[in-house]
């Protein structure tokens, strides 16, 4: 969202362990999952299907989703959806599965839509006539079962091509947090840090109004408070207790970069894709570097204080949260740099230029406070390949 006067846009939550009951009460005849049959057992699936069952409805499995998806993959997927007829879509599974649900569900209702037409921004037509979407994340991090963006790969060039509208939002997002306790550590610590960074990034946004900012804070001090335990707690209550957190303030972060934009990190992203990194450790590995750079501010300060941290005016109180996302990082096993992340030295070097130049064109960047120069990129990047102490140098 680009206007800060507009309403705020979600799904509508649905929370608690156990909420994967709520599909009993929107009476749907004929429900067709996608899902990631990895981590989708069959107890899960009979639970689902009886669920749909109790209204004398029907229940299909269609999608099977395990990576990034093609665009021919969705239409496929989208022709067979289309064969059933569905009132009900349910996607179950991590940021691939729901995203592909997404677009499924457009071409579903709109089987003639070019892909042309699909990536023009904030211009799909109303979804939700022919079926509804749920939304059930089993990852604790993307965020996409409350966001207006759906990602998807150009078979033929591996291009990254992105859907953006609110049509896009899932109905309901049922926030279940028994899908989360079986995550694996390296996962609930990337996936988490993607979702930080998503709440740090949307509080400094320029286009943040102030319940976005004010969501915003409040999720990244969840996070910040919970996720070492989630990730590596031996006592196991008090790892589910902090999943269960975790689990609903990245979907709090969804909403936010939803109704304003994610920000430095998302932009600079770019040699994780290229390495074949993964997302959240790479916003994990660039966010101390990248909040220096777009500190002082307010929202920084603000987020200091609440954790406790002590300074004489926000330069200091920014420096201290950008050392301590540092040290919070090293703790659940984020690499501090992208030498210690394994890409190398040469490699890195040789693509800089392209790096920087893809990282000020990107519209995140744009949105952040301080828009950097191709010089300033250049050094961030360095920076962060090298571990160099990332400082807050001026004010805005």
């Amino acid at each position: 969202m680009n206007n800060k006067y507009s309403p705020l846009v979600n799904s509508h939550f649905i929370v608690g362990r156990g909420s994967i009951n709520f599909i009993r009460q929107l009476d749907k005849k004929r429900a067709v999952v996608i899902y990631d049959g990895r981590i989708l057992s069959d107890t899960i699936k009979e639970q689902i299907i009886k669920l749909v069952a109790e209204n004398n409805g029907e229940c299909r499995f269609i999608a099977d989703i395990r990576n990034e998806p093609f665009f021919s993959d969705i239409l496929k997927a989208a022709d067979d959806m289309k064969s059933f007829d569905p009132d009900l879509i349910i996607a179950i599974g991590g940021g691939s599965v729901l995203d592909t649900a997404k677009a499924m569900h457009l071409f579903y209702e709109y089987p003639e839509m070019s892909m042309e037409d699909a990536l023009v921004p904030y211009n799909l037509p109303k979804l939700g006539v022919k079926a509804i979407m749920v939304a059930i994340p089993t990852t604790t991090g993307t965020g996409s079962e409350t966001t207006s963006a759906a990602v998807f790969m150009d078979q033929l060039t591996k291009a990254k091509h992105l859907m953006l509208s609110n049509e896009l939002i899932p109905a309901y997002a049922i926030l279940d947090a028994n899908f989360t306790d079986s995550l694996p550590k390296t996962i609930a610590a990337n996936t988490g840090m993607d979702a930080l960074t998503h709440a740090l990034e949307a509080s400094v946004c320029k286009t943040a109004s102030p319940m976005v900012i004010s969501i915003a804070v409040g999720a990244a001090l969840d996070i910040l408070e919970n996720l070492e335990s989630s990730v590596s707690s031996r006592h196991q209550d008090v790892k589910a207790n902090a999943r269960e957190i975790c689990h609903v303030a990245a979907s709090l972060a969804g909403v936010v970069i939803t109704n304003s934009c994610a920000g430095l990190a998302h932009g600079f992203d770019q040699p994780g894709a290229y390495f074949g990194l993964p997302h959240g450790m790479v916003c994990g590995l660039l966010l101390p570097y990248t909040t220096a750079f777009a500190s002082p501010h307010a929202s920084y300060a603000k987020l200091a204080k609440r954790l406790g941290i002590e300074g004489d005016n926000k330069k200091e109180l920014c420096q201290k949260l950008v050392d301590y996302l540092m040290e919070f990082s090293k703790k659940i096993g984020i690499p501090s740099n992208f030498a210690e992340a394994g890409i190398d030295e040469s490699m890195f070097m040789a693509k800089l230029d392209d790096f920087a130049d893809l990282a000020i064109s990107a519209v995140a960047t744009k949105l952040s406070p301080k828009l950097p120069s191709f010089q300033e990129a250049k050094k961030l990047l360095i920076d962060a390949y090298y571990g160099n102490q990332p400082l807050v140098i001026s004010e805005l």
